[in-house]
């Protein structure tokens, strides 16, 4: 993404000029914000993916990279869906204000306006 970049684009972004380093996105999960019980080692883990989203933000800005993490909560894949029993979809859709599973296109399109340039000004921020 360095390669990608140049010196031009260093000095051009102070005022708004066009980033073409790249954007990385990091996924997380909401426990690396919250915590669980009984999952500090899965929350420490998804917590230093957020914590590498904001190092990636500050050091590697001025080549016009960004990096972004997303921890959305459950995402109704089969993969996650056939892990559990009903009771327990029906408990983890309960615990999203918006009283659901987050469905995989909905996630793609947050991917997709993360690393659009209408974007381009955001960088080093979760997406809860």
């Amino acid at each position: 993404m360095i390669r990608n970049s140049s010196n031009v684009v260093q000095s051009s972004n102070t005022l708004g000029g066009k980033d073409v380093g790249g954007v990385i996105i990091n996924i997380s999960s909401t426990p690396a914000i919250s915590g669980r019980v009984g999952g500090f080692p899965y929350s420490i883990a998804k917590s230093g993916n957020i914590t590498l989203a904001k190092c990636i933000a500050k050091e590697y800005g001025s080549f016009g990279i960004r990096a972004y993490t997303l921890a959305l909560g459950n995402i109704a894949t089969p993969a996650t869906l056939d892990s559990m029993t009903e009771q327990i979809i029906i408990k983890a859709a309960l615990e999203s204000p918006m009283k659901r599973w987050g469905k995989p296109f909905e996630v793609a399109k947050v991917v997709a306006s993360l690393a659009d340039d209408n974007f381009s000004y955001a960088t080093g921020n979760t997406i809860s």
